[in-house]
């Protein structure tokens, strides 16, 4: 992700990262709040929405 956002800034699009970057601040926001909601708290519920939005992984 980082590097599609460094090359699409690099390519002098200003818009399309703002884009991009806000597509996955508001998915990571509805991982974080989904597992708050299912119990988690502090740093597991950061670990786990952070396995579950950018990891593909056995999150849920």
């Amino acid at each position: 992700m980082t590097i599609a956002l460094a090359l699409l800034c690099w390519n002098g699009k200003v818009v399309a990262p703002g884009i991009v970057g806000g597509v996955l601040l508001l998915w990571f926001s509805g991982v974080l709040a989904w597992a708050y909601a299912d119990g988690d708290h502090g740093r597991h519920a950061l670990q786990r929405a952070s396995n579950v939005a950018f990891g593909w992984g056995d999150g849920f």
